[in-house]
């Protein structure tokens, strides 16, 4: 088979499955990256820096809310808030509404929180005013613009919305009012795509209620900050270990298995890669040994080392061309089924695959360049000496 038709035909099937492969491979990896750099500089709708969660503040019962007003006291400290659930990631729980007017009932996503938290978090708000430490708002409702559309609520502020609540005399409907629209923003994963949600204030509770406290930072000295928000949780539980984290790094935590991903497309691409490569290199060789006497009655007759390098890498380039078109079905099919786990993703288009084939092509060419140019500057007289 070494000079035979099978051979050849072996031959130049394994280079052209060693970069198919490759270049699927560079896809992958091009792929994973550019949504995770998507997903880390994508709006949320809130501020995700500088923020100091505080974890399990239900512990500290009616102490909570005198927790965060101890800790809005510290000077490193911009603001600090309370919530039922960690935004970005879960904790969202699911309450059914009854817009006035209607006779339909619309499921949402619920958060609570205290009446800092929107500053804290600097919502955006399109129409309304958040919930105000000047006000009574146990019968109020914020909700969000998606809320807004389900509900087909023309002049939202000031809109009744029922709800049917369990009390020791049984059920008993509850009016909230709508006091304010704040513009969509990622509550939930960039996985998920924003669905209704209606936010509830804390003084339904009495005020004393929430899991996480939000703590906003200047950010210039967070080891001495966390430490002096220790030494507060500790004055109310010393009992208790403070647990905290940072809220931009509890976002980033939770793509974790896509940027491993991403990181095994990355290390099988590079072993691909030079794999191809040890193959081509040999092949190349091989090529130009056969070639020897043809590349030596070029030259005599006046072939130029530009030419024979080219016409070596001629048949390369073809091969890596043809594993080029062979691999873009498989390698738009099988990112563009990844990207579908996620409702907020970059556009799949036609530069990451040209991208990923002229950096096989690059590296093919390097490969073989050194074997052609070699073969291009041996002297003829030692290639024709047997004729």
């Amino acid at each position: 088979m070494t000079s035979g038709t099978r051979g050849s035909l072996l031959r130049n099937g394994l280079v052209v499955f060693q970069f198919f492969v490759s270049i699927v491979l560079i896809v992958g990896t091009l792929v994973v990256g550019q949504q995770m750099q998507f997903m880390r500089n994508k709006a949320l709708g809130f501020d995700k820096d500088h923020v100091v969660i505080v974890e399990r503040l239900f512990l500290l019962g009616p102490q909570s809310r005198v927790f965060m007003d101890e800790v809005k006291r510290l000077p490193e400290v911009v603001d600090a808030g309370r919530s039922s659930a960690l935004l970005g990631v879960a904790g969202f729980f699911g309450s059914q509404w009854q817009p006035e007017g209607s006779s339909e009932i619309l499921t949402t996503k619920t958060l609570n929180i205290d009446d800092a938290f929107a500053q804290t978090m600097n919502f955006e708000f399109a129409k309304g005013r958040p919930f105000s430490e000047e006000t009574n708002d146990s019968l109020s409702i914020i909700v969000n613009e998606a809320a807004v559309r389900a509900m087909d609520i023309t002049d939202p502020i000031g809109t009744k919305l029922y709800q049917v609540q369990q009390t020791p005399e049984g059920n008993a409907t509850v009016t909230y009012t709508i006091i304010g629209v704040i513009k969509d923003f990622n509550f939930q994963s960039l996985r998920d795509e924003i669905t209704p949600l209606t936010i509830q204030s804390m003084e339904r509770f009495g005020n004393n209620g929430g899991v996480f406290g939000y703590v906003k930072v200047k950010g210039s000295d967070l080891e001495s900050t966390v430490a002096n928000l220790k030494a507060v949780w500790d004055k109310f539980d010393a009992n208790q270990p403070f647990r905290y984290s940072f809220m931009d790094e509890g976002l980033s935590a939770q793509y974790d298995n896509e940027r491993r991903a991403g990181q095994i497309f990355a290390v099988f691409s590079v072993l691909a890669i030079i794999i191809a490569c040890i193959g081509l290199f040999g092949l190349a060789a091989y090529m130009a040994n056969l070639r020897t006497k043809e590349i030596g009655i070029r030259k005599v007759m006046g072939a130029s080392v530009r030419s024979v390098v080219l016409l070596l890498s001629k048949d390369f380039t073809k091969l890596v061309g043809v594993a080029f078109l062979l691999s873009v079905p498989p390698g738009w099919y099988i990112m563009n089924n990844w990207l579908e786990a996620f409702a907020y993703r970059i556009q799949l288009g036609p530069g990451v695959f040209l991208l990923a084939g002229f950096a096989a092509l690059a590296i093919a060419l390097l490969t073989v360049s050194y074997q052609s140019i070699r073969a291009a500057m041996a002297n003829p007289v030692k290639s024709l000496r047997s004729e």
